[in-house]
């Protein structure tokens, strides 16, 4: 990570750590980090949109709604890809042997997939998908 972090930038991260597994909006971080010593809305916005810029944070948006939304990222996301169900917006890693195998597949067809930026989205078992 890089750069100097302060007490905020280090509460911010520990709270998106233990909400990996769901994105979150500004509105739903600034109300989970709510207390004495918590990041006021906008320190969040631009906390946000630099750890956006370092690749430690992916924004994206909330199915078919005009609200992004945010969530950390592991540090091997960059080695497989993903896919973001559209109903509940949890975003799901795929194993590297399988992104490889879809990744050679496009290529055959002369595509070459950008792995860092390729979400695919569908429908999880949860929310109906088969």
């Amino acid at each position: 990570m890089k750069g100097y972090q302060t007490e905020q930038k280090r509460m911010l991260l520990t709270f998106l750590e233990q909400h990996r597994a769901h994105p979150l909006t500004i509105e739903e971080i600034v109300c989970g980090l709510a207390g004495e010593h918590a990041p006021g809305k906008s320190t969040v916005y631009r906390l946000m949109n630099q750890l956006v810029e370092d690749g430690v944070v992916r924004r994206f948006v909330r199915g078919n709604s005009r609200h992004f939304v945010y969530q950390l990222m592991q540090e091997t996301c960059h080695k497989h890809l993903h896919c973001r169900c559209v109903a509940c917006g949890t975003l799901y890693h795929l194993d590297e042997e399988t992104s490889r195998s879809m990744g050679q597949l496009l290529q055959q067809s002369g595509f070459a997939l950008d792995g860092q930026q390729t979400t695919l989205l569908g429908t999880c078992r949860g929310c109906g998908g088969r």
